[in-house]
């Protein structure tokens, strides 16, 4: 069950705003979320909300008269809210002003038509072909809306009210015509399942349901179970018992159908009665004691008894009697027994164990000869694979083999279980010699010139000067690398370092730019070569040394570097974690801590998308959301940027200038904003605290809150930040998370190396799964080291053959495996390394849509891109740039594809999801393609 949501005052007048009535009542509310008295009497004392009975109302739109003329059933459902509290549509106000705004004169006399209820019979409103052809306009635009005969204003009538009050109107045909037939029963009532087949479940349900009739229970004589009855409310209760119980009742006269069938022969023993009943018993066999007397299942007298060998009736207390005439002559003649007892059903197993074939074998026989495998009888198997001709041998065979079955399936599974502890000892031995083996192999950090190299780990807030001090000693010492976890980062450091007159080279996986007289590469940190370290490394982003997929790397590139200075920057929570590994290395480990540059607190209160500051990181965690968000910002007319993971890196960069610049006032990002980007921002504002991690969706943790919201209020263009939500829920969300104290990391990640992969056995995919399976980490280092997530990588991996990779090499496929792919682009990766196993150029990416209207095109072009990167990324490494002949075209291509993009978001897009059949706008979380509108109308199509 989903947790209920807590009531805030504000909360429940927003909630009271958006519904077209203008009032809840308290149980509606009561199902959903929880309301605490005082809540109510603080929303009340702001004058936001009144009480009236049990319906809490808006004053503003509504009158205690207006709440106390609804007709009882009336129940307004909540409106869609999420857990946050944030709602997907304006306030009632809000929509009819926005409609009145394009509504003509005529438009808003007609819709005027329906009130006060806001609904009416079509028949009553249309009355010319005038009105025939507004009604249809209306419609149309969805000012107003149909449910069946009704016509109905969605601004001022609920659709439940619609149907509650058609059902009403149902009920009313229906309770005449119920009463008049209860008036004419003894009692004034009847069975609820006469009633039903009579007028229809439905019906009766409603009128139980709305209190027009009252259900009882009679335990009935004749089925020994009880039955529910109905009578009017106002029927006299105690006649309506004992009418139903006199119903109810079993005479004796019930039982001459049973006596009649029974023919004259009385049972063994019994003796001739005085009443129908007690010769009706004398003369039958219930199935049970039938069974006993011919020794056999009750089931196979009833299946005899259906196919009509024998006679059977149902006596009034609801018991199957057999005649005893017929059984007496089954136990007297064999051939007649014998007969009954082939509609036994006799078990396949046991079909096995008499005849001594396998189970499989019995099963294929049964098949052949169009027996059931699962329920045969012994009526279409006796004498069949040598059985015996009656089922009585049968079951003598059957327990003279049993035991030696038994003992014989026992020796099987006992000897199954020695195999199988053999078996896994030898696996256990083979896996512990294997992990040995890449135990043995495992890269040995500590050496001889560790002491002459130094970590120099810089600790800190965002904004708190970290970069800026590595880099400084980078400049300073005239050689060497810095590595971080993306392109943009490397692309700034790049520009950073060369307009300060320290020419800095460019490497990422798609791109190379060499500076003349370079000695220091900004690089993705994929990239480093630990060979060529150079005086000084930095290491940025040093919590992704614990990311599943990514931090082998970083852990290569802290334990690997060569240079003298290793400068480390990252988060408090990576300390423990950095220091485990530079004492497994033995690497000496200095400490700098740097306090936050400008002071930042959490808002006080929420910003709303409408009061949203300028110079504010507008956060979601997902691409549909930042698009669905920047559509409703522009809508506002506010000019926004927007950052998320599919974007192409060069978009990022001239979407997080537009915002630097000070070109767009809101920058909408998913959580990549916290990796490193140097915005300008003031604000930090979470729309969501929670994210889907690949698994579930989750809420924020405090390390994500921090490292997130610390991007607000930079050094030198703010005096200083604040961090905030879009609502109550989400800011105490926030703020509770801000200040909490964050986990620590534990473990770093490591992947394998070829020669790791060559002492496998199986196929690449075999190998990879194997070495991740084996973790072979050396003891010292199991409480700080764990295995990669090499997922993807896999499943590349198992896209191709043993034969393939035997082609390519182990060294060249594992390489193939690590292009940088995703589920959607793993068809394009299989076309070129296709390409490559047969020697011949890889294939072009495809082309994006040539222009770029809706969120669809954006998709395709984006995906045209990531495609585009798999084709550079191969083209830079040298075992497979001879198949890449276009790398400078595809490498202007994704320039200019890059650019449509840029100018598509410049462009104010229509990026929101639509209604596959209407084209109406679709809420950000709606789960289906088509809005709810065009479900209800197919659904009543359907219907009809």
């Amino acid at each position: 069950m989903a947790k209920k949501i807590t009531a805030t005052p504000q909360l429940l007048a927003d909630l009271i705003a958006r519904v077209p009535e203008g009032l809840l009542h308290k149980t509606t509310l009561t199902k959903r979320m929880i309301v605490e008295p005082d809540v109510v009497e603080e929303a009340r004392t702001a004058g936001w909300i009144e009480r009236e009975g049990a319906f809490y109302y808006d004053p503003a739109r509504v009158t205690p008269e207006q709440v106390r003329a609804f007709y009882p059933g009336v129940r307004p459902p909540i409106p869609p809210v999420k857990r946050d509290g944030a709602f997907f549509d304006a306030p009632i106000r809000d929509r009819l002003a926005a409609r009145e705004a394009v509504l003509s004169d005529e438009d808003r006399q007609f819709i005027s038509r329906l009130l006060p209820q806001g609904f009416v019979s079509s028949e009553t409103l249309v009355q010319s072909p005038e009105d025939e052809a507004r009604l249809r306009l209306l419609l149309d635009k969805k000012a107003l809306r149909r449910m069946d005969e009704m016509i109905y204003d969605p601004l001022h009538v609920s659709e439940t009210t619609v149907s509650s009050f058609r059902r009403s109107l149902r009920l009313d045909d229906s309770r005449q015509q119920v009463f008049e037939f209860l008036t004419a029963q003894p009692g004034s009532t009847a069975p609820r399942e006469t009633l039903a087949e009579k007028f229809g479940r439905k019906n009766i349900n409603d009128l139980v349901n709305a209190g027009d009739l009252v259900s009882f229970w009679i335990t009935s004589r004749k089925s020994s179970a009880p039955a529910m009855w109905v009578r009017p409310k106002k029927a006299d209760p105690n006649l309506a018992q004992d009418a139903a119980e006199e119903a109810s009742r079993i005479h004796d006269e019930d039982w001459l159908p049973v006596l009649e069938a029974a023919g004259e022969m009385l049972r063994p023993g019994a003796r001739e009665g005085i009443t129908v009943r007690s010769k009706a018993v004398a003369r039958t066999y219930t199935l049970s004691n039938a069974a006993k007397r011919l020794g056999a299942k009750p089931a196979t007298l009833e299946d005899a008894a259906k196919s009509g060998l024998l006679n059977s009736a149902i006596d009034p207390e609801g018991h199957t009697r057999l005649s005893a005439a017929q059984i007496e002559a089954a136990a007297a003649d064999p051939e007649f027994a014998a007969q009954i007892a082939g509609f036994e059903q006799v078990k396949t197993r046991d079909i096995a164990i008499v005849t001594g074939l396998t189970y499989e074998a019995v099963r294929y026989r049964l098949q052949k000869a169009n027996i059931s495998r699962a329920t045969p009888t012994w009526g279409q198997v006796r004498g069949r694979w040598g059985l015996p001709p009656t089922l009585k041998e049968f079951r003598e065979q059957f327990r003279a083999k049993k035991t030696e079955w038994r003992v014989h399936v026992r020796e099987e599974r006992a000897r199954e279980d020695e195999e199988a502890q053999t078996r896994w000892k030898v696996e256990l031995e083979r896996r512990d010699s294997l992990r040995a083996r890449l135990v043995a192999a495992f890269p040995k950090w500590e050496n001889d010139r560790r002491a002459q190299q130094q970590i120099i780990l810089h600790l800190g807030p965002p904004n708190s000067g970290k970069t800026h001090d590595a880099l400084n000693a980078l400049a300073q010492a005239g050689s060497g690398w810095y590595l971080g976890p993306l392109r943009l980062l490397a692309f700034e450091v790049f520009d950073r370092l060369n307009a300060r007159g320290v020419p800095c080279n460019l490497l990422t996986g798609e791109e190379h730019i060499p500076i003349p007289g370079a000695r220091i590469t900004a690089a993705t940190i994929e990239m480093f070569n630990s060979n060529m370290s150079g005086d000084c490394v930095i290491v940025d982003e040093a919590q992704m040394l614990a990311d599943p997929d990514r931090g082998w790397a970083w852990t290569r590139a802290l334990m690997e570097a060569q240079a003298p200075e290793i400068h480390v920057i990252g988060p408090y929570t990576a300390q423990t974690l950095i220091g485990k590994l530079a004492e497994a290395a033995a690497i000496p480990m200095a400490v700098q801590e740097h306090e936050r540059l400008a002071p930042i607190r959490v808002a006080d209160k929420p910003w709303p998308l409408y009061e949203l500051p300028p110079r504010t990181i507008l956060v979601a965690f997902s691409r549909r959301m930042v698009l669905f968000l920047k559509s409703e910002l522009e809508h506002l007319r506010r000019s926004v940027s927007v950052i998320y993971g599919n974007l192409p890196p060069e978009v990022r960069r001239k979407q997080s200038d537009r915002f630097a610049n000070g070109e767009t006032e809101i920058c909408v990002a998913t959580d990549a904003v916290g990796m490193g980007l140097n915005l300008p921002a003031d604000y930090v504002c979470f729309y969501e605290v929670e994210k889907y991690d690949g698994q579930q969706m989750r809420t924020l943790k405090p390390a994500e809150v921090q490292q997130i919201g610390g991007r607000a209020g930079r050094f030198g263009i703010s005096a200083s930040g604040e961090v905030g939500a879009t609502t109550r829920y989400n800011l105490r969300t926030v703020s509770d998370l801000f200040y909490a104290e964050a986990d620590p990391l534990i473990f770093a990640r490591v992947a394998p190396t070829v020669e790791d992969i060559e002492m496998l056995p199986g196929t690449l995919g075999d190998r990879l799964q194997q070495w991740a399976a084996l973790e072979s980490i050396p003891d010292n280092l199991r409480g700080v080291l764990t295995t990669a997530d090499l997922s993807e990588q896999i499943e590349l991996a198992r896209m191709l053959d043993e034969e393939e990779v035997r082609d390519l090499g182990l060294a060249t496929a594992i390489k193939l495996t690590n292009a940088p792919t995703r589920e959607t682009t793993r068809w394009y990766w299989r076309e070129c390394a296709t390409a490559i196993l047969s020697t011949r150029a890889m294939p072009l990416p495809p082309s994006p849509p040539p222009q770029i209207r809706d969120d669809l095109h954006l998709e395709d072009a984006e995906h045209s891109i990531n495609c585009a990167d798999i084709y550079l990324w191969l083209a830079s490494r040298r075992e497979f740039d001879w198949f890449a002949p276009h790398e400078e075209q595809v490498r202007k291509e994704r320039t200019e594809w890059s650019a449509q993009i840029d100018l598509a978001l410049l462009r104010r897009i229509d990026s929101a999801r639509r209604c596959s059949r209407c084209n109406r706008r679709l809420p950000p979380h709606h789960a289906y393609s088509i809005c709810d509108d065009c479900y209800h109308s197919g659904a009543s199509w359907r219907s009809r």
